[in-house]
């Protein structure tokens, strides 16, 4: 029950980041082909009001995310279960390969005790990277939900797209950044998080001797 449970959450956010990593694309795709046809067809007489980007933006915004959530349904119909009784065959045919496999005594592996420094520092940093991967998922979807309808006062006006110097590059790269307190917190918050929870978890576990150095 857990385990299908956290499979759907797992899906439902995979949608969810593909949603906003579409609608942050595509808004910046009719964002500047907005500005070309603007710094073409003008002659450099008026330049186009913010509302018009802003307009623009929001449809490209929702043009990304319906494509994303096309795209999605779409290979779900193309993945849809096997019928019954090509399950039930699966299942005959995995429950002979459980019965041919060794007993699990012969894969023991001999370990001692972790120290408890060791494993709060491995745990630690375990737990870091997690929220490393957590908050950078939760900035793309800030900066999606910046470009869309739906962002509050202020956050679009936050983003600044820069050129930063890359080495592995002749041209200069463009990058998105943001000072925005919001995007700061989920950012980082969820490092601290995950950093301070896999230290403790690590050093009660090896306090209680639960965390073992395998030999």
């Amino acid at each position: 029950m857990l385990l299908t449970l956290g499979k759907r959450l797992a899906q439902g956010y995979g949608l969810l980041l593909a949603m906003a990593a579409g609608g942050l694309v595509f808004a910046n795709l009719f964002g500047l082909g907005v500005f070309l046809i603007q710094e073409i067809g003008s002659d450099n007489q008026r330049a186009a009001s913010l509302e018009q980007y802003g307009w623009w933006m929001h449809c490209g915004w929702w043009v990304g995310v319906g494509l994303a959530l096309t795209g999605a349904v779409s290979r779900k119909r193309a993945t849809q279960p096997k019928t019954v009784g090509e399950q039930t065959t699966a299942d005959a045919d995995a429950e002979s390969a459980d019965l041919a496999t060794p007993e699990s005594g012969r894969w023991k592996t001999v370990g001692k005790r972790s120290g408890v420094l060791s494993s709060i520092a491995f745990f630690g940093c375990a737990g870091g990277f997690a929220g490393l991967m957590l908050g950078g998922s939760l900035l793309l979807l800030w900066f999606s939900l910046a470009y869309s309808p739906f962002a509050p006062a202020g956050w679009a006006g936050s983003v600044k797209v820069e050129q930063r110097a890359n080495g592995y590059l002749i041209e200069n790269e463009r990058v998105m950044t943001t000072t925005h307190p919001v995007a700061l917190y989920a950012f980082g918050v969820p490092i601290g998080l995950g950093a301070t929870a896999g230290a403790i978890i690590g050093g009660v576990g090896a306090a209680l001797g639960k965390v073992e150095d395998v030999e």
